[in-house]
């Protein structure tokens, strides 16, 4: 070749490279270069027909799922104060010490509260013993009145014999009045009856007189009674104030007493036996324990807002934790904040997982898997097989029938990138194509090949 048919092959060797390539990116499928060039080569010869792989569609569609990374914290936790100032007496706890719920956990000497209580306990005491005293005078006042009636009742009767011998007296002397008016007796018989009459009358009025007085001291013992009840209900008020001030004094001892308030473990601890341990109220701002609840631990995952809207209760979960690469916990979403960051928008979900072995720490985390919905009833093929973009939950796919590609539009449903859910328009007979190499459109021929499995 001589030297100036070089320039000129050159010339065309770059058209023809450029040729093809432009071919290649032009193709009408909306594959990529790369994509076509992986694609296999097509034969020669006298069959023009377009190689395309095809796959029939697989009942069922897609779960929609969202892997996310969550973190893990203890269910409840809880930072522990002094609620009274003094010296740590007793520490039962140490880091790492499993507790139960109402269990002592350290003792603050609190000698003033200990002697309040002591105080308060003797006022008690000598509450009840003043209610008994009243009671006693109840008794007392009870037997007066008792027996101021029973003078009474005895004056009565005294009485009652005075109205009868009044009433003799009384007949007598009208009857010898009448004898007298008849000239049948002596005058001086009828004097005799006359001072008979009025010294029953003067005993009568004194009988009455004694009655009156016999009823003014039921009266008045009914007074002492009612004064020494009253006396037994103040003695009682008195004992309720002694109480409650026990009750306040023995809340304010307890105030050194440090409670678990749940099972869990211990995760902090500040101070040791001797320390001077001050109250919230004098500057205690370090707390003097922490305890974890650790049977159920809560995973906080942090769910995008495309997957928001399908979040809910109770779906599946699994949980993978880094450290724990052998073990997947399985759990459901217990429950969500129902609002997103505005600075992520992502929402904050929970999920809980029985720890019962504690191997799950505070501060652990990993990725979650979540199921936001169960397979649909579409049919699942490649995502290679969709032609151009989705919009509007609708998409193309090429199938072939007789021969030749058609082109038909389906009902897209979820896609996770390496398979997508096709809603509508296929059975499963349906040769779907994948892949194809060279140009393809609607009513091309082509040759079936079955697709690589990848």
């Amino acid at each position: 070749m001589s030297t100036s048919s070089r320039p000129i092959s050159i010339a065309c060797a770059i058209a023809a490279s450029f040729i093809a390539i432009s071919g290649w990116c032009l193709s009408p499928g909306g594959q990529s270069a790369a994509e076509l060039q992986a694609a296999p080569v097509r034969e020669t010869g006298s069959d023009d027909a377009v190689k395309v792989e095809v796959v029939n569609p697989r009942k069922g569609g897609l779960s929609r799922t969202t892997i996310q990374p969550g973190s893990v914290h203890a269910f409840e936790e809880a930072d522990l104060y002094s609620q009274a100032y003094g010296y740590l007496k007793e520490l039962k706890v140490d880091i790492g010490s499993k507790v139960k719920k109402g269990d002592l956990l350290a003792q603050i000497a609190v000698p003033e509260f200990e002697e309040a209580v002591v105080e308060c306990q003797a006022a008690v005491d000598q509450a009840e013993s003043n209610i008994l005293q009243m009671k006693a005078k109840v008794a007392v006042a009870v037997a007066d009145q008792e027996a101021a009636q029973a003078a009474v009742d005895r004056q009565l009767a005294a009485q009652k014999r005075d109205e009868a011998r009044l009433s003799f007296h009384e007949k007598q002397f009208k009857r010898v009045q009448s004898l007298l008016a008849l000239k049948s007796i002596d005058e001086r018989l009828v004097d005799e009856k006359e001072d008979q009459f009025l010294a029953s009358q003067a005993a009568l009025d004194a009988a009455k007189a004694a009655v009156v007085s016999a009823q003014m001291d039921v009266k008045a013992a009914a007074a002492r009674l009612g004064q020494a009840n009253a006396d037994v209900e103040a003695a009682k008020a008195a004992k309720r104030v002694a109480e409650s001030a026990l009750a306040t004094a023995e809340v304010r001892r307890k105030f050194g007493e440090i409670i678990s308030p749940y099972n869990g473990v211990i995760t902090v601890r500040n101070f040791h036996v001797g320390d001077f341990i001050r109250d919230a109220q004098h500057g205690g701002a370090q707390p003097l324990l922490r305890v974890e609840r650790t049977d159920v631990m809560r995973v906080v995952v942090q769910v995008p807002d495309r997957e928001v809207p399908f979040t809910d209760v109770g779906d599946i979960a699994e949980v993978h934790i880094d450290a724990l690469p052998k073990q997947v916990f399985k759990a459901k979403v217990s429950r969500y904040a129902d609002s997103e960051d505005q600075a992520t928008r992502t929402m904050r979900t929970e999920i809980d997982v029985v720890n019962t072995e504690g191997v799950l720490r505070n501060g652990m985390y990993g990725r979650v898997n979540i199921i936001l919905e169960n397979p649909g009833e579409g049919w699942t093929v490649p995502s290679t097989a969709i032609v151009g973009k989705v919009e509007n939950g609708k998409g193309e796919i090429y199938v072939v029938k007789d021969g030749k590609s058609y082109r038909l539009q389906v009902a897209v449903g979820s896609d996770n990138g390496s398979e997508v859910e096709i809603l509508s328009g296929l059975t499963s007979d349906s040769q779907v194509v994948t892949r194809y190499n060279g140009s393809i459109g609607d009513k091309v021929s082509v040759h079936v090949i079955p697709a690589k499995t990848r």
